[in-house]
This record gives C-alpha cells, sequence and structure tokens, in this order.
C-alpha cells in the first residue's frame, strides 16, 4: 500500500513539474469554460449524450466559442468504453466575425481501479473541418483519480497529449493539456466538475477555470 501511494505521489510530482514549466515558458492567456453534459443510460451497455459549452478567452475579456456536442457510447465490459460523437463550434474572429466548423471523435477508455485509486486510458481520433481545410489528430489521455468507495468528492490529476496526423511528425506533441481537478455528486442525477487547466502549445499557452455540470437520466 506504502509503495503504491509512493508512485502516485511521484507520478504528480513529475506532472506538476511538466505543467509549472510550460505555464512559465510563453505568454499565457487566461481562459473560462463553463459545460453542461447530459447523458441518457439506454441500457447497461449503450448511452447517449448531449454537450453545450461556452469558452471566454484574452483574459475572460471576450467570447471564444460555442459549442454543441451530441455522441453515444458503447460499454461492452465494465472497465471499456468505445464512443463516437459530433461537435459543431461557433468561433469568434473577432469585429463580429465569426465561422462555423466541424468536428467527429471516435475514442476508446479503459478504466482500471486498486482500491481507492482510479486510472483511466483514453485514445481518441478526431478531424475537424473548417471552411475546406481538414485537421487530424490523436489525443491520449491519462487520469488518476481518487475514488473512495463512500463519499462524493473525487478528486483527480490528468495529463493528455495532441498529436498531429497531418505531417509525417507522427510523435511530436502539438499540444499539451495538464487538469487538475475534483468531481463532487451533488445528487442521484446531478453532478458538477470544477477544474483548472493548464495548456501548453506552441502558439500560446493558457490558464483555464472550468466548470462542468452534469445531468444523468
Amino acid at each position: 500500500m506504502s509503495r503504491i501511494i509512493l508512485n502516485t505521489k511521484i507520478w504528480l510530482f513529475v506532472l506538476l513539474f511538466g505543467m509549472s514549466f510550460s505555464a512559465w515558458a510563453q505568454s499565457d492567456d487566461f481562459n473560462t469554460w463553463t459545460k453542461f453534459k447530459v447523458n441518457h443510460k439506454i441500457d447497461s451497455c449503450f448511452s447517449v449524450s448531449g454537450d453545450l459549452e461556452f469558452r471566454m478567452k484574452d483574459d475572460v475579456s471576450r467570447l471564444d466559442r460555442w459549442g454543441l456536442t451530441a455522441g453515444g457510447s458503447y460499454r461492452p465490459y465494465s472497465f471499456l468504453n468505445f464512443g463516437v460523437g459530433y461537435e459543431a463550434h461557433l468561433l469568434n474572429l473577432g469585429d463580429s466575425d465569426w465561422k462555423l466548423r466541424h468536428r467527429y471523435h471516435i475514442s476508446a477508455t479503459a478504466n482500471f481501479r486498486y482500491q481507492w485509486l482510479k486510472v483511466s486510458l483514453r485514445e481518441r481520433f478526431q478531424q475537424t473541418f473548417d471552411r475546406g481545410d481538414s485537421e487530424t489528430r490523436l489525443r491520449s489521455r491519462l487520469k488518476l483519480s481518487y475514488a473512495p468507495t463512500k463519499g462524493i468528492v473525487s478528486p483527480y490529476f490528468s495529463v493528455e497529449i495532441y498529436q498531429s496526423l497531418d505531417d509525417t511528425s507522427f510523435w511530436r506533441a502539438d499540444r499539451m493539456r495538464y487538469r487538475p481537478g475534483v468531481e463532487i455528486a451533488l445528487a442521484k442525477r446531478w453532478s458538477l466538475d470544477a477544474f483548472y487547466c493548464c495548456q501548453y502549445a506552441s502558439s500560446q499557452g493558457r490558464h483555464i477555470a472550468g466548470i462542468e455540470v452534469g445531468y444523468s437520466f
């Protein structure tokens, strides 16, 4: 047990160090993300979901984008989940100019649990269409959560790597996200996810404070 706790602390230290380094490596912008999620469980294997999100940018002085997502998931085993989704984003270009872009994604998620520690590994393929251009990425995420058998609060930390599939440099990290947060079961059907995300990209870094409210039925 003590070895598991030690290994977890080492992982968190490494990830937090990387987050701090990337945070000071460039000129950053402070953003906020707000999302409302609805999930309907059809049976023990299938479920459908929908999200509505809006984001603020330029140190929370300007609306960044509106987003709408619809998707579904299939869970053949308790530890494995497959998902598909479609997203529409309305982006603010400034000077009263907006543009609409589309995206689809396919994902596979494996979950493992040992006592209070929950480990989640997700691979997501996504393709975005923007005014005739397309962008293809592979997103790999590792998430560590404290998941007590009793209680409504679950702190977590995740790190996510974006890799571009549009060029030959596959192993080049196009974007990195470090995200500590806490998930709270507010009621039987309602949940809350409050987080801070540090995003590193070659163009500009972002510090993001976010809230996600979920409703399941």
